[in-house]
């Protein structure tokens, strides 16, 4: 079984960072830290 790719993504306003599975957030997702959306973050490439 071959690993799972993890995307990082950072948020703009405030650098907080989380990593999923998924190329791209959840539509609902939100800064747990600064409260924006994900329009504001950015994905981080290895």
């Amino acid at each position: 079984m071959a690993d799972e790719k993890k995307y990082t993504f950072r948020c703009t306003v405030c650098g907080y960072e989380i990593t999923i599975d998924e190329p791209e957030l959840p539509e609902d997702f939100v800064c747990p830290v600064c409260g924006v959306g994900r329009e504001f973050f950015e994905l981080v490439e290895d």
